[in-house]
């Protein structure tokens, strides 16, 4: 996305959208460049605007790197709480979550995101811990609709809160690999390829192969025999969906 305006440009536009206009700037930057690489002179310059001027709306690096976090959790929970909130059942609220992620959250903002998930670090203690807390809550939101999907014997019985991490990391690692252009998959295509894996699975029949997971994984009681075997099995079909990741990756 182009961003680069000329400082008159940039003072007609209303004030709200000049902060918008620095924001993506800033996150634009941080992502191509790294945060404790850039600065707020690169900032100003790719915005065609001087320090100065730039300074009236920011008063520090920091408070950019936080109005960036703020911006993202506003994005992650815009549509996420509707979602949640509808009279729909389980199944087909987690559906909207994940094409919503994935499409409303993640590739609608690549660069924002980018930044969301490296430069955590780079916060104030206060806000380290509210972004935490807040993670915490958008996983408790999946992890409530899969306890709900299973109690109505929509879901296969499993850890709701290790479900939840899975899908969850499944979806924002989109980030990493994912680049627009007029050969790449659309972000309708890789929400609904993501949909239907994470619903079907990547083994042929609804249960082929479920026997091999540790029962632990299933919500029940650890199998008799070795972990080292059950490891093994699960660590083999974790290699199997990486394939299928990196094959997307270089499609794309």
């Amino acid at each position: 996305m182009e961003t680069k305006v000329n400082e008159s440009g940039f003072r007609g536009l209303d004030k709200s959208l000049r902060i918008q206009k620095i924001t993506d700037t800033a996150a634009e930057l941080f992502h191509r460049k790294g945060y404790r690489s850039t600065t707020l002179d690169d900032v100003s310059k790719e915005l065609g605007i001087t320090k100065a001027a730039l300074y009236h709306y920011v008063s520090s690096k920091e408070k950019l790197l936080s109005r960036i976090y703020i911006q993202a959790l506003e994005n992650i929970f815009r549509n996420t709480d509707k979602i949640a909130g509808k009279e729909l059942p389980p199944d087909v609220r987690l559906r909207l979550i994940i094409q919503n992620h994935i499409k409303g959250i993640i590739i609608q903002s690549i660069s924002m995101f980018s930044v969301f998930f490296t430069e955590e670090n780079q916060l104030p203690e206060k806000e380290f811990r509210k972004i935490r807390r807040e993670k915490k809550k958008y996983t408790r939101i999946v992890e409530e609709i899969i306890e709900e999907g299973i109690s109505q014997g929509l879901f296969r019985k499993s850890d709701p809160k290790l479900q939840a991490f899975a899908l969850i990391g499944m979806c924002n690692w989109v980030y990493k690999w994912y680049k627009p252009g007029p050969d790449s998959y659309t972000p309708e295509q890789i929400a609904d390829y993501f949909v239907s894996l994470l619903e079907r699975g990547y083994l042929k029949g609804d249960m082929e192969g479920m026997q091999d997971m540790p029962e632990l994984l299933r919500g029940g009681k650890e199998r008799a025999g070795s972990k080292k075997e059950d490891y093994q099995r699960l660590r083999a079909k974790c290699t199997e969906l990486s394939k299928i990741i990196d094959e997307m990756e270089e499609k794309g």
